[in-house]
């Protein structure tokens, strides 16, 4: 259903998200990534995402919710660019409403997504 990793030397996470979630899926995902990001985040106070979610469905509105209030305070905490990859506009909807932060965008393309990710201003002081 996902794989978290991260790249200390890019400093970046790389997610992979895929399916059809029930609520304990979600907040097994909520409990790896929480601690994955205060981990990154005893080094390093932003850090860069890329999250390939080009095989997950588009999710219940209760899934869609709690997506809302845990991104609400991570991505307010982590000020780096957070690239999302998807392969439909309904999917492209759900996250914008879920994550509507300025750092957060949608993307199709891999390597456009790269290409923003590792822009100049991707990682705030």
């Amino acid at each position: 259903m996902f794989e978290l990793s991260y790249d200390p030397d890019r400093i970046l996470m790389s997610i992979v998200q895929q399916g059809y979630w029930s609520m304990a899926e979600f907040r097994e995902f909520e409990a790896q990534f929480s601690k994955l990001h205060n981990d990154i985040r005893k080094q390093h106070r932003n850090y860069r995402v890329i999250a390939d979610c080009r095989d997950f469905a588009v999710q219940s509105p209760e899934i869609g919710q709690a997506f809302g209030v845990m991104f609400e305070k991570l991505v307010a905490e982590n000020k780096g660019h957070y690239a999302i990859l998807l392969q439909t506009t309904l999917n492209k909807l759900q996250a914008k409403r879920a994550i509507p932060q300025a750092h957060v965008h949608t993307f199709t393309d891999r390597e456009e997504a790269m290409t923003w990710l590792f822009e100049d201003d991707s990682l705030p002081d």
